[in-house]
């Protein structure tokens, strides 16, 4: 006979800190040519490969983490791929379930749940889809079951020529229900979003085939 062990809640919440970025409300954006943004030495990253980590907005309670990729795929192909909401469990890191409730529209509801050492962390959240602007934006549903406060983001695949795409990923809400020191938030944060977005950038260059090892 198998026994379920259930952590108590302020252990799962202390445990998500280990994965998930933390970060304040989110604020605009104005649109500029994608490498544009970046340092020069942000860009000699980016053009090997390798994931950028910054704090948009660090100066002001707007602020929020973002990591972005070069992907080398087709911006449509990208956004294609990452639509199948329902895979994100194949190649998010530690996440075990990503089911679609239903469709709206432009709008998709989809419940997560993430196994974080002994603990499992589940959410539903609401995923808004524009295609014209190749982006996802996600908030939690706090009318479904939950054990965390709050989640909330982007997922922007923006053109920089005709086989390459700038993926940029944010985590604009995040509040785990415990309180942490802003230095913790800014190193699990600068940490967790590069890892992910790897992922992403694996599974769309391998077609969609790319599966995580951990499951």
């Amino acid at each position: 006979m198998t026994m379920i062990i259930r952590p108590p809640q302020y252990l799962i919440r202390l445990l998500l800190l280990a994965l998930l970025g933390v970060s304040l409300a989110a604020g605009g954006e104005k649109p500029v040519e994608p490498l544009a943004r970046f340092s020069e030495k942000e860009r000699e990253q980016l053009l090997r490969g390798e994931p950028v980590f910054s704090y948009v907005n660090k100066s002001n309670q707007s602020g929020h983490g973002q990591a972005s990729i070069i992907i080398n795929a087709k911006t449509d192909v990208c956004f294609d791929i990452f639509r199948r909401l329902e895979d994100q469990h194949h190649y998010f890191p530690k996440k075990t379930k990503s089911d679609v409730i239903r469709r709206e529209g432009n709008q998709v509801l989809l419940y997560n749940e993430f196994f974080i050492y002994i603990a499992t962390v589940e959410y539903t959240s609401w995923y808004t889809i524009d295609k014209k602007n190749h982006r996802f934006d996600f908030e939690m549903d706090k009318s479904y079951p939950h054990n965390i406060d709050e989640s909330a983001g982007y997922f922007v695949f923006e053109r920089i020529d005709r086989d390459r795409t700038l993926l940029r990923y944010g985590a604009t809400k995040l509040d785990v229900g415990v309180k942490v020191p802003e230095f913790i938030k800014e190193y699990v944060t600068s940490r967790d979003l590069p890892a992910l977005t790897i992922n992403v950038k694996r599974r769309i260059e391998s077609g969609g085939k790319w599966t995580k090892e951990d499951k």
